[in-house]
């Protein structure tokens, strides 16, 4: 039985790698490929600040602002001085977790909601940087005409062959996201999350695992702003306001805040669900502090818990049925 049920999954594993694989051959139209890239960006957004938040309790709210530091370090140095993709990837992605290490130091001294307050500030002096600088970032109006990546001469410039290059960037995301989490530095995160104090006294370097919280929330943000920079062919600071940062959190706590797959469940929803509900774009942002509330008083594991629950339910109950057949069958068999 165990042996059919494990051969069942790898088969629903294959054909669900099938599915993603040939998701560009049997989408709709383009438009689809779109949306589906887009949601590969936020979820990497997602992914970083659950392991900031949902795994070392750590409220890096300026993260809007990061994914713009990623993005704007990839434009400029592709518009400005030709340097390729493949060299702004990791440069952006350093570019976020060094500003984002500069943006946990109050962590030292604030933490909890006091340490949000304090993020929100630090994340919108960063956009009104970019907003000010109109010689260094083009202010307001953003950087057009960032080229699309190629590889060995052949232009990665469709929605259909992006997808490829994001989804990548995914699956890498969300591997090493689960060898941080599985690591010493995931339990060191996970002390901190469930008592600072505690932690400390048993030789937790906090301040240290921090400030490498915040690290990662950026550079999963700075690789976001690359991609982003290179797909959209244009930015402005607009794009990396706090309502961003609002966006991934209310994604996170959908899917399940400590959950590495509740971020990826999350993001799908979230997106999904908005693109039904265009009509009511002026209200988006209630309808994100609405979620949270509700997620929070009634979910506060998101959707992952949910399911969990469900499972959990549905073994006691097989095992109680099970139980109350092997009693009639005993009951039958007494002479």
């Amino acid at each position: 039985m165990k042996n059919k049920s494990s051969i069942l999954k790898w088969i629903l594993i294959g054909v669900v790698v099938c599915l993603v694989l040939a998701f560009p051959a049997f989408a709709k139209n383009r438009y689809q490929v779109h949306i589906v890239n887009n949601i590969g960006i936020w979820i990497l957004l997602s992914l970083g600040l659950n392991i900031a938040q949902g795994y070392g309790g750590q409220f890096n709210l300026a993260l809007g602002a990061l994914w713009g530091v990623g993005a704007y370090t990839a434009a400029l140095l592709q518009t400005r001085l030709g340097v390729p993709f493949w060299i702004n990837l990791p440069l952006g992605i350093i570019a976020g977790a060094t500003m984002a290490a500069f943006v946990g130091l109050p962590s030292f001294k604030v933490r909890s909601h006091y340490l949000a307050i304090v993020t929100i500030g630090l994340g919108e002096v960063i956009n009104l940087f970019l907003v000010n600088q109109d010689e260094l970032t083009g202010g307001a109006l953003g950087i057009n005409r960032i080229k699309p990546p190629s590889l060995f001469g052949f232009p990665i410039d469709t929605d259909e062959r992006f997808y490829y290059l994001i989804l990548i960037m995914v699956i890498l995301g969300y591997l090493i996201g689960r060898q941080i989490v599985g690591h010493r530095i995931g339990r060191a995160f996970r002390a901190l999350r469930d008592d600072f104090q505690a932690a400390r006294a048993m030789g937790v370097n906090t301040g240290f695992y921090q400030i490498l919280a915040f690290a990662i929330s950026g550079a999963y943000a700075g690789a976001a702003g690359v991609l982003f920079a290179h797909w959209n062919s244009y930015i402005s600071p607009d794009i990396f306001e706090f309502k961003s940062a609002l966006i991934v959190l209310t994604m996170v706590m959908i899917g399940g805040m400590g959950s590495l797959p509740g971020s990826v469940v999350g993001t799908v929803l979230l997106l999904v669900l908005n693109e039904y509900l265009r009509v009511f774009e002026e209200w988006q942002l209630v309808g994100y502090g609405v979620a949270i509330i509700v997620v929070v008083l009634f979910v506060p594991g998101g959707v992952v818990e949910l399911v969990r629950r469900f499972g959990n339910f549905r073994q006691r109950w097989s095992a109680g049925l099970t139980k109350e057949k092997s009693n009639m069958e005993e009951q039958q068999n007494v002479p």
